[in-house]
């Protein structure tokens, strides 16, 4: 397998790791060299230590300094500005917390209750403003799921703005501008919409069959139309009325039906992490990739964090690389995906 098309695969790739900082054997550090990597993303409790017990600090996050110091080290080892990325969406929902010493914030859906446009300002003007002193440069946020209430896996973790698509559309235009000021790349979440699930997509798989309806796309719909949304991630999440074979992240119909042809979303499609149970449970890594390569998936973040493989992304790679080498994925599926995500980076500045 040839170095070359390694490091053309490389770029398709947001990688988890468990460094606090980089030393010249770190893991990461070789994949970044060898693989040309697209990002990484941070976390900051690390999911198996501790078993269920969360233990803070356990990861990539121990203070501001130690981010700031571990971003710059991250940087200096790439030849191409990588991203940055983190889950910052506010609240008990963001890694960059005040018990590390950052600035304290609040979730997204107390942001909701409170329905104040100022008071939403001011909360993504310094949580922007937290993210580009860290370095960070890609925020997987805002949620753009309606709030379905009380059983509902986003609601009860405060992670939904509100019912009403309209309230969803206006604050998350302020979101995302705040962080357009800082040169900060936002992602809307979790397309076609998963604010009405009852199960959660890490846990299994996630059937909103009967919930989901065609409001769940609106927020997705007008963000798109308004040329709001540079990124999307597409969820795990399965309706039959959709596709009645796979899950939205799997889904052609779905990616390149629906959100690509139907609403003209242009940007980069980003999966959310396929080791998700709802996902590896039912599927092979080859198989999962396959689809989610042919169904229009430009980035793939692959968070290993659920449960920890020191080989997840080499492996990722490698089937990838056959899948290309096998005829099911062309290279120039690949070469188009890089394209959308370098002109992504060289419009917020991030390419070297």
């Amino acid at each position: 397998m040839s170095n070359s098309l390694e490091q053309l695969v490389g770029q398709l790739i947001i990688a988890g790791f468990r460094e606090k900082t980089i030393e010249k054997n770190s893991v990461i550090a070789e994949y970044i060299r060898s693989f040309n990597l697209a990002g990484v993303i941070l976390y900051d409790i690390d999911l198996e230590i501790g078993g269920k017990e969360l233990k803070p600090g356990t990861r990539n996050i121990e203070s501001p300094t130690q981010v700031q110091n571990l971003v710059s080290q991250l940087q200096n080892i790439s030849k191409n500005n990588l991203l940055i990325s983190i889950d910052q969406e506010g609240g008990n929902s963001s890694r960059l917390k005040s018990i590390y010493g950052f600035q304290e914030d609040t979730s997204w859906g107390h942001i909701g209750k409170l329905d104040s446009a100022m008071l939403t300002k001011q909360f993504s003007e310094s949580m922007a403003e937290t993210l580009c002193h860290s370095g960070v440069n890609l925020n997987f946020a805002p949620v753009l799921d309606l709030d379905y209430g009380q059983g509902t896996v986003i609601s009860d973790q405060e992670r939904a703005f509100s019912s009403d698509p309209d309230k969803v559309i206006e604050h998350a235009k302020i979101f995302i501008d705040a962080h357009r000021e800082k040169n900060i790349i936002t992602c809307g979440k979790h397309f076609p919409g998963l604010g009405s699930a009852s199960g959660d997509t890490h846990e299994g798989l996630t059937n909103i069959t009967e919930s989901w309806t065609v409001k769940d796309m609106i927020p997705f719909d007008k963000l798109i139309q308004s040329k709001n949304l540079d990124s999307i991630m597409v969820s795990h999440a399965f309706d039959k009325k959709l596709d009645p074979n796979y899950p939205a992240s799997l889904s052609k119909k779905i990616i390149q039906g629906m959100l690509k042809e139907d609403l003209g979303f242009q940007g980069v499609v980003i999966c959310d992490d396929p080791s998700m149970r709802a996902i590896s449970d039912h599927y092979s890594m080859e198989k999962t990739f396959e689809l989610m390569l042919n169904g229009g998936v430009d980035l793939f973040c692959l968070g290993n964090n659920l449960i920890y493989d020191p080989d997840y992304i080499p492996k990722s790679i490698s089937v990838i690389c056959k899948l290309i080498n096998s005829g099911k994925i062309t290279k120039d599926r690949i070469n188009k995906s890089i394209d959308k995500i370098n002109s992504l980076k060289n419009l917020y500045g991030i390419l070297k």
